[in-house]
């Protein structure tokens, strides 16, 4: 699901928007220009102290329409991305900033598909997150994703269909295999780390001895 979203994200905010180097600090610039600051130059080192890596000229061509009296009512939107996008989409709508909150509704508005996919995506997280299929909640999200989702969608839909007993499982109960997959984890890096230096016995017991 996520990779199939992330290339239907990325065509249309590349569509939307060519980033520039100056992306990252329109909101920071727009801040400090409502704060008083209004130094290209300062402003330049500021941001540069932030991880900038354009010059002043690029700075004073942002800040030209605000010198010009083109001052914008509300703060920009944070420039967007496949990971910014995914990460509104992902987390409780609550806890989304107004700004966050009206650049997805935007997106939104522009593509339908990818309107449907928030709303898919939203349900599933809130299922996995708060650990309920009452109503059977997951089999009518999977149903509904089978009819009118998009094919990434039909496809993870389809692989969850045929793992739904493993799938309630996990949503439903309080058992975890995390412990077990920490321990193949460390394992298998204690293997690497023997690989051509020494004999099954000493992995064994480094495996065995070490926490």
């Amino acid at each position: 699901m996520c990779s199939g979203f992330g290339v239907k994200a990325q065509l249309l905010l590349a569509a939307i928007h060519r980033p520039t180097l100056i992306d990252d600090y329109r909101l920071y610039l727009h801040h400090r220009w409502m704060e008083g600051s209004t130094s290209a130059s300062a402003l330049t080192r500021e941001i540069q102290r932030l991880g900038y890596r354009g010059d002043v000229n690029t700075v004073r061509r942002h800040l030209k329409p605000y010198r010009n009296g083109a001052i914008p009512t509300t703060a920009p939107l944070p420039h967007l991305t496949v990971h910014r996008v995914t990460d509104w989409i992902m987390r409780r709508p609550e806890h989304l900033t107004d700004a966050e909150r009206k650049g997805l509704d935007e997106l939104c508005e522009r593509n339908h598909v990818l309107a449907t996919t928030v709303e898919y995506a939203r349900r599933l997280a809130l299922m996995v997150r708060d650990r309920h299929s009452e109503h059977l909640a997951l089999d009518v999200w999977i149903a509904d994703v089978r009819l009118d989702g998009q094919q990434e969608l039909r496809t993870l839909a389809n692989g969850m269909r045929r793992d739904r007993a493993a799938i309630q499982a996990a949503l439903t109960t309080t058992y975890t295999s995390g412990a077990v997959e920490g321990n193949v984890t460390r394992i298998k890096l204690l293997k690497r780390q023997m690989y051509g230096r020494a004999n099954f016995d000493l992995l064994r017991r480094r495996i065995l001895l070490s926490p």
